[in-house]
């Protein structure tokens, strides 16, 4: 048979959503594909948060080199105040060599003043002694200037050289005086501005010595400062470090399977979606316990079909396959074009299929790839492998949106979760059932346990109970159309509560999400099934 490529109507990929996960530490092995290691990976979605990391780190950075600025200005400080404190020891020098040299300077200066006082001793005697002793002496010099004057007569005369003598002795005596006065008065004044020198000098050498000890008591001050600055810089440093470990952390945690929120390596191929009989004589069914997600429908006759959604893991026998429904491509649309493998459909539904994003992987389409176990009657014995329909798709390597949001590990539940031992849900003929059993929620099916075809029991990590309306399909009005565009209320059973919220799907390339009081839901990491449920058909229990 010749391999024909699949159909795809509106070729156009979905944006991804990527879905906020604070922060965690994860520890330990991530890579666990197993025979699916060989795969192409792509990176987690975690991009927002690394990148708030990052910015934090920018800011821890920003602060450091603002504080190795502020240090670089503090030991600028420190070395201005250490030219200060040297100039001010110059200064300080310069005053004390002259503080050293001015009582030099005064006490020569005193001398001379000593020397000035004595040397008036000289005329102050002379003044008194000259005359008498030139007169009784009769210095025939002062005699003969005396009487060079012939004019006077001697009795004149001798009055006259009497007067003269006096007078002159004593002028020149009183000049003397005069003139060391003056000199003592020269002097004392010099005395006394060397003594406001010396004052001056003090003053100065004390404002230097208190500007000095200023300087340097203000150093400590600085040298704390650049302390706590280093201080602060090391806890930047150690903050850096930190972040740089959660980062490392997310990108560990971004090696994780998307779809399912477990550690593993996402694998770059689109989602495939199987179509599976659900009725009781097609049971026991294959590859649902492989699978990440199961829709579970309501079709005609108040019976259900599954949608079995695999992405993250494969399965080598997936089934029974049975034919699709109008409710299939709005339902699927959001992850992508996802393959889509069923039987077969009416006319209708074959060209809404057409009209729609999703590829056809279906048994028509792939004939060689599907196959009938002859053991089982027709048409619950239609039988595929996920690993058939991705080869046919090697070229897809783009991982899908992921169909929830998936606690972190450590994280706790929504704040408004409640305790809940199970939920009942009644589609008509089809009535299941899932408890609690502390690790998952145990399906059973009317009043059996639902188990797959090695006999493990469904136990889903998370059972979704969407609330929706169902219409009439225009491609058969017998058949129930579900309508998951839009919103509506929504139970959340996890980790053995359950959150009870509000879903929101405006638009069909995108996955629903949920949200309780305005905040996101997010479920345990795990595969989870979704009961499209018409509103008042569900009971949960705590």
């Amino acid at each position: 048979m010749q391999r024909m490529v699949p159909p795809t109507i509106g070729a156009v990929p979905a944006t991804h959503r990527r879905r906020s996960v604070p922060v965690a530490i994860v520890i330990g092995a991530i890579l666990s594909l197993g025979a699916a290691g060989t795969l192409v990976a792509v990176a987690g979605p975690y991009d927002a948060e690394i990148g708030a990391l990052r910015e934090d780190i920018d800011d821890q950075r920003s602060i450091i080199a603002g504080r190795h600025d502020h240090i670089a200005e503090m030991q600028r400080r420190l070395a201005d105040l250490d030219q200060e404190v040297a100039d001010t020891e110059g200064l300080i020098g310069l005053e004390d060599r002259e503080l050293r040299l001015l009582p030099i300077r005064i006490e020569l200066t005193a001398d001379r003043f000593v020397e000035v006082l004595a040397s008036r001793e000289a005329p102050t005697a002379l003044h008194r002694t000259m005359a008498v002793d030139a007169y009784v002496s009769n210095d025939e010099r002062l005699n003969d200037v005396l009487t060079q004057s012939a004019q006077l007569t001697s009795t004149a005369l001798e009055g006259v050289r009497h007067r003269m003598l006096y007078d002159s002795v004593i002028r020149e005596a009183q000049r003397r005086i005069e003139l060391v006065d003056a000199e003592m008065r020269v002097t004392a004044k010099e005395v006394a501005a060397l003594r406001a020198l010396v004052t001056q000098a003090v003053d100065r050498r004390d404002g230097s010595r208190e500007d000095r000890d200023r300087l340097i008591d203000s150093q400590p001050a600085i040298h704390a400062d650049i302390a706590a600055t280093r201080v602060v810089i090391s806890e930047a440093e150690v903050t850096i470090t930190e972040l740089e470990e959660e980062i490392r952390a997310f990108e560990l945690m971004a090696v994780t399977r998307r779809w399912t929120g477990v550690q593993g390596t996402d694998v770059a191929r689109p989602a495939l979606a199987v179509k599976i009989d659900n009725v009781t004589r097609a049971h026991p069914q294959a590859g649902l316990n492989q699978a990440d997600v199961v829709y579970e429908e309501l079709v005609e006759g108040g019976v259900t079909r599954l949608v079995a959604v695999f992405q993250s893991t494969s399965a080598d026998v997936v089934g029974p396959v049975r034919s699709a429904r109008t409710s299939d491509p709005p339902l699927l649309q959001g992850f992508d074009r996802p393959l889509f493998a069923y039987s077969g459909a009416n006319r209708g539904t074959k060209s809404q299929l057409r009209d729609s994003p999703l590829v056809d992987a279906g048994f028509d389409a792939h004939e060689e790839d599907y196959w009938r176990d002859q053991n089982r009657r027709a048409p619950h014995n239609l039988f595929t492998g996920t690993d058939r329909l991705w080869a046919r798709h090697a070229d897809r390597t783009a991982v899908p949106p992921a169909p929830f949001a998936y606690r972190y590990p450590g994280q706790g539940l929504h704040e408004s979760a409640e305790p809940a031992g199970g939920v009942a849900v009644d589609f008509g003929l089809t009535e299941v059932d899932y408890a609690w059993n502390g690790t998952g929620w145990v399906r059973t099916h009317g009043d059996r346990a639902h188990s797959d075809a090695d006999g493990v029991q469904v136990a889903p990590t998370n059972v979704v109970v969407q609330f929706i309306r169902y219409g009439r399909s225009l491609a058969d009005l017998r058949s129930p159309e579900a309508i998951t565009v839009g919103s509506g209320d929504v139970w959340v059973f996890t980790d053995g509560h359950v959150i009870r919220g509000q879903w929101q799907r405006p638009d069909a390339d995108q996955p629903a999400t949920f949200t309780a009081d305005g905040t996101e839901i997010r479920l345990s990491p795990g595969n989870t099934w979704v009961a499209l449920a018409k509103k008042d058909t569900a009971v949960w229990r705590d």
